[in-house]
């Protein structure tokens, strides 16, 4: 996390009881955390200075924190989450000895690498766990296209009408029921059900650089009157570019001001951008369109099966849409007929019966949802 959250997953941790003493600073963690928190019972967090924070298990350094928004020296708010990541931003899950953590209020940018720059599993199981958090089991969609370049039609070209035909056409579809397998801790099985509540243009002007998630959410919230649905994904597509970065999007989620939970994800303009394009030859989309509808997919399966980090990942912390980025095995049609080059998502139970088809590191657990 050294140039900012790049997360393909983390758990929140929500501190229900915290003890803060003075000079210095110091928060025992008590009982109730959230399930996933690497942080077990009486670990205390003590300030070192200069941003740092030590994690103290048994009276042993476990590994030392950046706290770079000083949430440790100002006190922990019980009603706010707290995220660890590596350097990388990378989850921990579990403690490890030694090395330089991040901690933050702020929810990760759990992001799709690039190709090229997919991650690879890191040993353990291939298996997705649920981390105690649900799933979205009917969701909605909305695209905000941010910036008024999305009002010139030669900006434009044929990327509005073909989300907009993808989103439609996404509920009911063989692709969407290939998160069907899923289910939360407390509301039931993921459904095939998926309603597009359509798009809007916010002519403001985004951001030159990369969306941090609460300019994300600050937007959707913006766009929505602090009214947005909790079981949505709100997707901003930028007429800017992310800049040099090695993801092609990423979704989390947060708050708006009044409390109201919200789900995001950040689709920046990826025209051109070699890592990002699905090279479609299967259909007649153009580059831009085909690009966006691939990374669109594999947010969206992600954000149906872990919508706020506590979901399904496996022991390396990568999601459905991960463990078969930049894997396809033929043209998906959708539910309103359109046809389109999307990525494969992993499954659990097809990795486990040897019928599923192979992601990138040769494992059998991605569906096709032709």
């Amino acid at each position: 996390m050294a140039t900012r959250s790049r997360a393909l997953a983390v758990v929140g941790l929500l501190f229900t009881t915290a003890t803060v003493w003075a000079a210095p600073a110091r928060i025992e963690l008590r009982p109730g955390l959230a399930a996933g928190t690497p942080f077990a019972e009486h670990d205390v967090l003590v300030p070192e200075g200069h941003g740092l924070v030590a994690w103290i298990r048994d009276g042993r350094e476990v590994a030392v924190l950046v706290d770079r928004d000083g949430v440790v020296r100002q006190g922990f708010d019980p009603s706010q989450p707290l995220y660890v990541t590596d350097i990388e931003g990378n989850p921990v899950h579990v403690p490890v000895g030694g090395g330089v953590l991040f901690i933050s209020h702020e929810a990760p940018e759990i992001i799709h690498y690039q190709r090229g720059f997919a991650r690879r599993p890191r040993g353990g199981s291939a298996l997705m766990t649920l981390n105690g958090g649900n799933v979205l089991t009917s969701n909605k969609t909305m695209a905000i296209f941010w910036g008024s370049s999305w009002s010139n039609a030669s900006f434009a070209g044929d990327k509005i009408t073909g989300l907009d035909s993808f989103f439609t056409g996404f509920g009911g579809s063989n692709y969407a029921a290939t998160s069907a397998e899923y289910y939360g801790t407390t509301n039931g099985y993921v459904t095939t059900n998926s309603s597009y509540l359509g798009h809007t243009i916010d002519a403001s002007s985004p951001p030159s650089r990369a969306l941090s998630v609460s300019q994300a959410v600050s937007e959707a919230c913006k766009v929505l009157g602090n009214n947005p649905d909790p079981d949505a994904l709100y997707l901003i597509y930028t007429s800017t570019g992310a800049g040099h970065v090695n993801y092609c999007a990423w979704h989390s989620w947060g708050s708006c001001s009044n409390g109201a939970p919200v789900q995001v994800a950040y689709m920046p303009n990826i025209d051109g951008i070699s890592g990002c394009d699905p090279q479609d030859t299967w259909t007649s989309h153009s580059q831009g369109l085909s690009a966006l509808a691939n990374v669109t997919a594999h947010e969206l399966s992600e954000t149906i099966t872990d919508p706020r980090g506590a979901g399904w990942f496996d022991s390396s912390g990568a999601e459905n849409g991960d463990k078969c980025a930049w894997a396809f095995a033929g043209p998906v049609t959708l539910s309103n007929a359109s046809i389109w080059k999307l990525q494969m998502e992993w499954s659990n139970d097809a990795y486990t019966s040897n019928t599923g088809y192979p992601n990138l590191s040769g494992q059998n657990g991605c569906l096709q949802g032709q």
